[in-house]
């Protein structure tokens, strides 16, 4: 009795392990067609099959590019985007189910395609003017995808490369590039997106021992994702670096531990990048070569525990986006000078304003007289656009005040005409000769009808 339930408790124990050491990330990424030559019949363990990705081939033909494929075993759904467009496939008994309802291309080249809480959701990207950082969550009501604005985004940044934590989502080294400005430049380290919070905010690349942005930026670098870790992988010309140097980040901790043992170098060009758990698998294999190439696999629990711990990543506070900090600056070098010169102005108007209210009264009466006998053709003039609405440039051109280039003169003037004729005009035919009317497009501005009796 004894030794069965010792046995049952055995077999119990075991399978619990097996259980909790069973991976929880399968990532799939392959370049169209160009798997082929790896000679496999499926992928992440029988999930994907060669002829879903026939399937995909066969529909992408014309655009050749590539797919990220990502299996959840906790709901056992598997998912495809494809590259440098929206499109979004679920794969269902073996067949491609479209959810992207809408046809769009472009803008997503390069984009990171991850799950969060049962959402999906793509980040940053190429686009044909920029580069970009956006995040952008799929909308399974609606088929499409749903800009989320995030707070102190970095504009026109596109990471080198990005991987998945518990918290968020960290983007390593980078570009800035917005042709438009024209605007190139390197980012030295890196950020960290909250996607809960919806809040970027930068982080440092702590390492003593030499500076990995300057010679990643200056040579090839990769950096690749599975369960526990990130790779980061560079070519290098510092001979005690060796030809390649391989940093491994703990993406929980943050911890940078440098890998210095025999190192894999073909992956850069591989046809297709299988990951599960914390191994992945890569095809040696360079474009147009002879050689038929061979399958290889990289398992980053045996590296981390071969590697010596050399930095840390560091997350720093929030701020303002670059433009936004560079152009504070040159606000205040136009901003000054812009206001004395308008509160200048502004004092120059006033003046000008209490000059007129101070002029002397008007003699209307003797205006009017004025204006019959020294003026006729004014009158002449008003005779001729009889029923016509002017408006104020009109009317001061037929009035001969056009040239006047003080407005509070010019206004002064105006009214001063109009009132003098009104007043002659209504005294001897019994109605004003002009009529002020608002313009029923824009309130603020009025047209002037002028109206003789019986166009006499």
């Amino acid at each position: 009795m004894k030794f069965k339930l010792l046995f049952f408790s055995l077999i119990l124990f075991f399978s619990l392990s097996t259980k909790a050491a069973d991976p929880e990330f399968y990532r799939l990424t392959v370049a169209t067609k160009r798997w082929e030559v790896a000679e496999r019949s499926s992928f992440l363990n029988g999930r994907v099959s060669k002829e879903i990705l026939n399937q995909l081939d066969s529909i992408y033909q014309k655009f050749p590019n590539g797919y990220d494929l990502n299996y959840d075993p906790s709901n056992q759904t598997l998912k495809v985007f494809v590259h440098c467009s929206f499109d979004f496939y679920s794969i269902q008994d073996g067949q491609l189910v479209k959810e992207y309802q809408f046809a769009n291309r472009g803008y997503t080249c390069g984009s990171y395609f991850f799950e969060k809480n049962n959402a999906y959701y793509i980040l940053g990207g190429r686009g044909f003017w920029n580069s970009h950082a956006d995040l952008m969550e799929f909308d399974t009501l609606n088929g499409s995808w749903e800009f989320k604005q995030v707070s102190y985004q970095p504009l026109d940044y596109y990471p080198l490369g990005a991987y998945q934590t518990s918290k968020g989502m960290m983007t390593w080294l980078g570009e800035y590039i917005n042709p438009r400005i024209p605007r190139i430049e390197k980012e030295a380290n890196g950020f960290f997106l909250d996607v809960e919070k919806k809040s970027w905010q930068p982080f440092k690349i702590n390492i003593e021992e030499f500076d990995f942005a300057e010679i990643a930026h200056a040579n090839e670098s990769q950096l690749y994702e599975t369960e526990d870790y990130a790779l980061s992988v560079t070519a290098s010309q510092v001979s005690k670096l060796g030809w390649y140097i391989w940093i491994i980040i703990e993406k929980e901790t943050g911890k940078l531990f440098i890998y210095e043992g025999n190192k894999h170098t073909e992956m850069y060009d591989s046809p297709f990048l299988e990951v599960i758990g914390n191994k992945f698998r890569y095809f040696e294999y360079t474009l147009n070569s002879t050689s038929e190439g061979k399958e290889k696999m990289i398992d980053l629990d045996l590296i981390r525990s071969q590697s010596r711990e050399i930095g840390q990543l560091v997350l720093l506070d929030p701020k303002e986006n670059k433009e936004t900090t560079s152009f504070f600056p040159l606000a205040l070098w136009i901003g000054f000078p812009a206001i004395l010169l308008l509160g200048f102005w502004m004092g120059k108007q006033f003046q000008k304003k209490e000059k007129g209210e101070n002029l002397p009264p008007l003699d209307l009466e003797k205006e009017g007289e004025d204006l019959e006998e020294e003026n006729a053709e004014i009158l002449q003039q008003l005779r001729l656009r009889n029923g016509e609405k002017l408006n104020t440039e009109e009317f001061d051109i037929l009035l001969g005040i056009d040239q006047i280039t003080n407005f509070d003169s010019q206004r002064i003037k105006r009214s001063r005409l109009i009132k003098a004729l009104n007043k002659n005009y209504q005294e001897k035919n019994g109605f004003p000769l002009i009529t002020r009317i608002k313009n029923p497009e824009d309130k603020r501005f009025v047209f002037y009808k002028i109206t003789f009796e019986n166009g006499n």
